[in-house]
C-alpha cells in the first residue's frame, strides 16, 4: 500500500499551522526523552530508525486531526503535507534531544573534571583543550553529580551557559551541513535510483487523507500482538505473579558451547514486532543478507578459532577484539566503501549538480528541490569549514579536523543510503567512527597531543549513531516531496526545530542531572559513562600512544574490497542475492539483536509471495504495519507510566 507519488507543490502547506502545533510538542518530546531514557531508563524511546516517541505522537495526533476532520470540516484539520511536517520537525528534536547527541552531552562536558583522579591523571591533558569542553569549577558541578540542587541559579546558569551555547552553534551548524548533503543526494536517490525509504512508509500512511489505513482490520490484528505481549510483560513486572512472555528480551545462545565454537563471543536472539514489520518491507535478498552475513561473521569467529588466530573469549564484543576476522576495521571498510561507491556511481549526476551550482540553475532543475544547487554546495562549504575552523582556532594540525569530519560525512552519506534501502531498524555502529579509525590507522603514537584532544574533543557526537541527523533530515524532505509539499520552507523549519530542540533537551537534562544528580544512581548510568568515553580514549592513547596497526589495514582494505565486490555483482547479475549494505551493518553491532527478526520476515514473505504472490504480500501489508504501530505505541504508553510514576517496568523495546 505504497504512498502514490504527488506533484511537488500540488497540496499547499499553512505552514504556520504544523509549526505551531509542533513547537510546543517539541518540548514535550525533549522531557520525555529526558526522563525516561536519561533518568528512568524505562524505555529508549529514540535508539531505532523509526522514533518510538515520535510514531507515538505522530498516532495520537492523527487520531485528533480525524476528530478534527469530521467535526470542523476538511479545511481545519492538517492535510498529509502538513502532518509530514510536523512528523520532521519532531524527528529533528528527537536527533538532538537523543541517544548520541544531547543524550550523551551533559555528561561529556563535566566527566573531564568531576572524575579526575589520581589513577587516571586526566587532569594532565586539561590544558591541550579549549575553555569551552566545559565548567572546571567543583562548586559548579557539585550540585550536577550529587543532585538536591537547581540548575536555575544565576552562578549556575553564568558558568554553564557559555559551553552549552558554543557547542550548540557548533551542532546547529553540523545539522546545517548534513542537511545540505542531503539536499544534493536527494533528487539522484529518489528520482534517479527510485529508492524505496522504508523507513518513512508508516508514516506516510498514517497520514495519508482519511488515514484509510486505521480502517483496515488487519491493521489492528498486527496492532493487538505486541500490544497484548507489551502490556502483559509490564503489569508482570509490577505484578511478578502474573504469567509474561518476554519475546523481544535478549537472549544469549553462546552461553553453553564449548570450545571451538565460544569463538562466537555471543549470539543474541529475539523477537521484535517492529522488526518483523520492518523486514516485510523490504525485498527479501535485503532481508536475507541480514541474517546470512549475521551468521557468516559468527562461523568466521569459530574458523579463526580452530586455527588460532584468535582466542576463543566469550562475552559481548569478543568478537571485535582486534584478532580475526577484524570485525572492527573491516567494518571501517566497508562503511567507507558505501559512502565512496554512492558518490562515484552517481558521479555524473554530481558533476551535472556542481555544474548548476558554478554556472546557476538556467534551466529549472532545482525549482522543486529543498534548496538550489548552489546553495547546497556552497552551505557544505561554508558550514564544513566553519566546523573545521571551530578546531583550527584551538591549534595543532589543519588536516585533523578536515580529516575527521570528512570521515563523519562519508558515514552519514553511507548510512543514509543504506536507510534509503534498507530497513534497518537500529544503527548502533559502535566501533565505526572518525575516531577509531583515525588512531589505529594512523597510529596515536604519530598524533601530537593537541591532535589526541582534538580527537576526542569532536568524538562526543560520534560514540553513538542511533540518532544521525542526516538520514532523519532527508527522509524529512522524501516524506514531504511524496506527500505532495513544497520543499524549499522546510529546510528553515528543520533548523528552527533544532534550535528550540537544543534549548528544551539542555534546560530538561541540566535541571534532571542537579535535581537528581549524575552520580548519585537516581539516573541511568549508561548515558552518564559514555559523557567518559572520548576523556578514557584519550588517556589511553596519550599513556600509550600505538603505531598504525597494519592487521587492521589489512582487515580495512578487505571490508573495501568485500562492499565493491558485492556492489559489482549486483550490478552484473539480476538477481543477486547479497547486498553489501547488510554485509556493512554485520561488521558492527548494530544487527546483532535483530538478525532473528530478518531471518522470520524472510521467511514469511518468501512463503507469501511463493504462494500467494504480490497480492497477498499487498493484501497483508497492513498486517505488518500494524506490528510496527502497535510495538512503538504500547511501548511508549507504558515508558510514560513508568517515567510518571516512576516504575522499573519491562522494557518493550530491549537491545
Amino acid at each position: 500500500m505504497p504512498s502514490e507519488l504527488k506533484r511537488e507543490g500540488a497540496i499547499p502547506v499553512r505552514w504556520l499551522y504544523p509549526i505551531s502545533v509542533a513547537l510546543p510538542l517539541i518540548v514535550l518530546n525533549c522531557g520525555w526523552i529526558a526522563n525516561s531514557e536519561m533518568k528512568t531508563g524505562v524505555t529508549e524511546v529514540t535508539i531505532s530508525s523509526l522514533f518510538m516517541g515520535v510514531t507515538f505522537i505522530l498516532f495520537v495526533v492523527t487520531l485528533l486531526n480525524l476528530l478534527v476532520r469530521k467535526f470542523a470540516g476538511a479545511g481545519a484539520a492538517m492535510n498529509q503535507p502538513e502532518m509530514m511536517v510536523l512528523y520532521t520537525m519532531l524527528s529533528i528534536s528527537s536527533v538532538v534531544a537523543g541517544m548520541g547527541h544531547y543524550g550523551f552531552f551533559p555528561p561529556f562536558l563535566g566527566n573531564l573534571f568531576y572524575y579526575d583522579r589520581p589513577s587516571n591523571g586526566w587532569h594532565s591533558f586539561w590544558h591541550l583543550l579549549p575553555w569551552f569542553v566545559g565548567p572546571r569549577d567543583p562548586d559548579i558541578l557539585k550540585g550536577f553529580y550529587e543532585g538536591h540542587s537547581n540548575f536555575f541559579q544565576p552562578r549556575i546558569l553564568a558558568a554553564w551557559t557559555p559551553p552549552l551555547l558554543v557547542w550548540s552553534v557548533f551542532f546547529l551548524i553540523l545539522l546545517w551541513t548534513t542537511m545540505c548533503m542531503g539536499a544534493i543526494v536527494r533528487r539522484r536517490w529518489t528520482e534517479d535510483e527510485h529508492l524505496p525509504f522504508p523507513i518513512i512508509a508508516l508514516p506516510l500512511e498514517m497520514t495519508r487523507e482519511g488515514a484509510p489505513l486505521y480502517h483496515n482490520k488487519l491493521l489492528w490484528v498486527g496492532f493487538a500482538i505486541p500490544f497484548l505481549l507489551h502490556s502483559l510483560n509490564s503489569l508482570a513486572s509490577i505484578f511478578p505473579t502474573l504469567p509474561s512472555l518476554p519475546i523481544n528480551t535478549v537472549k544469549e545462545f553462546a552461553t553453553n558451547l564449548q570450545y571451538p565454537f565460544t569463538g562466537v563471543g555471543s549470539i543474541s536472539y529475539a523477537l521484535h514486532p517492529v522488526g518483523i514489520g520492518m523486514g516485510y518491507l523490504v525485498s527479501t535478498d535485503v532481508s536475507f543478507s541480514m541474517w546470512f552475513f549475521y551468521l557468516l561473521r559468527k562461523a568466521a569467529d569459530v574458523w579463526g578459532v580452530t586455527e588460532n588466530w584468535r582466542d576463543a573469549s566469550a562475552g559481548w564484543f569478543a568478537d571485535s577484539n582486534g584478532q580475526f576476522p577484524y570485525i572492527n576495521s573491516q567494518g571501517w571498510g566497508s562503511w567507507l566503501a558505501l559512502g565512496a561507491a554512492t558518490l562515484w556511481v552517481g558521479r555524473g549526476y554530481f558533476k551535472a549538480y556542481f555544474g548548476r551550482a558554478l554556472r546557476g540553475d538556467r534551466e529549472g532543475v532545482d525549482q522543486g528541490e529543498p534548496m538550489s544547487a548552489r546553495m547546497a554546495v556552497l552551505g557544505l562549504i561554508v558550514g564544513f569549514l566553519m566546523l573545521c575552523a571551530f578546531v583550527w582556532s584551538q591549534g595543532g594540525s589543519w588536516w585533523l579536523p578536515v580529516l575527521f569530519l570528512t570521515l563523519y560525512i562519508l558515514l552519514m552519506t553511507a548510512l543514509s543510503r543504506i536507510r534509503a534501502e534498507v530497513a534497518v531498524l537500529c544503527s548502533e555502529l559502535v566501533w565505526v567512527n572518525p575516531q577509531s579509525m583515525i588512531t589505529t590507522v594512523l597510529g596515536a603514537g604519530n598524533l601530537s597531543k593537541v591532535d589526541l584532544a582534538h580527537t576526542s574533543m569532536l568524538s562526543w557526537f560520534n560514540t553513538d549513531y542511533r540518532a544521525a541527523p542526516m538520514p532523519h533530515e532527508l527522509e524529512g524532505f522524501v516524506g514531504l516531496k511524496r506527500s505532495g509539499g513544497a520543499l524549499r520552507p522546510l529546510v528553515p523549519v528543520i533548523l528552527l526545530a533544532a534550535a528550540v530542540a537544543m534549548v528544551s533537551a539542555l534546560v530538561w537534562d541540566m535541571q534532571m542531572y542537579y535535581v537528581n544528580g549524575a552520580a548519585t544512581g537516581s539516573v541511568n548510568a549508561f548515558h552518564v559513562s559514555k559523557g567518559s568515553e572520548p576523556w578514557n580514549n584519550l588517556q589511553g592513547w596519550l599513556q600509550n600512544p600505538k603505531p598504525p596497526d597494519t592487521a587492521a589495514m589489512g582487515g580495512m582494505a578487505f571490508g573495501i574490497a568485500t562492499t565493491l565486490l558485492l556492489s559489482l555483482l549486483r550490478a552484473r547479475f539480476v538477481g543477486f542475492p547479497l547486498h553489501p549494505a547488510a554485509y556493512a551493518f554485520n561488521m558492527t553491532f548494530a544487527n546483532d539483536f535483530f538478525w532473528c527478526d530478518m531471518f522470520i520476515a524472510w521467511l514469511v514473505k518468501v512463503c507469501l509471495l511463493r504462494y500467494g504472490g504480490m497480492k497477498m504480500y499487498q493484501t497483508l501489508l497492513p498486517l505488518f504495519l500494524g506490528l510496527i504501530l502497535g510495538d512503538f505505541v504500547t511501548g511508549s504508553v507504558w515508558s510514560i507510566i513508568g517515567t510518571v510514576l516512576h516504575l522499573n517496568l519491562f522494557r518493550t523495546f530491549a537491545t
